[in-house]
């Protein structure tokens, strides 16, 4: 893509506002994130602590795909149908090569 491309780009969490949020943790948790911090495991306690909960909320995302994942794979209409869209795309494997080039 070109630097003048005007492709869609997610939105960085650090260009979005920031809210102040109070949580209560076990105090041995909060010695570990700022034994953590000191030791350069991240730029602050809030730096550590949103790039913990952004992990977890993307594993959660993750687990919520795979989820649904399985439960289409498990759903006997649903694996026929991609079986026969499959069997539709078969034809354009080799589509726009030249005979030659069919084994790459």
């Amino acid at each position: 893509m070109s630097e003048t491309s005007t492709r869609k780009r997610r939105r960085s969490r650090h260009t979005e506002p920031l809210r102040k949020v109070s949580y209560q943790i076990r105090a041995s948790v909060a010695d570990g994130i700022r034994s953590a911090v000191d030791a350069g495991a991240a730029a602050s306690v809030n730096a550590f602590v949103e790039d913990a909960i952004v992990e977890r909320l993307k594993e959660l995302r993750r687990e919520r795909l795979y989820a649904a994942y399985e439960e289409a794979a498990a759903d006997p209409e649903y694996v026929a149908e991609m079986a026969e869209l499959d069997r539709d795309f078969d034809v354009t494997v080799a589509d726009g090569l030249s005979h030659d080039e069919e084994g790459w």
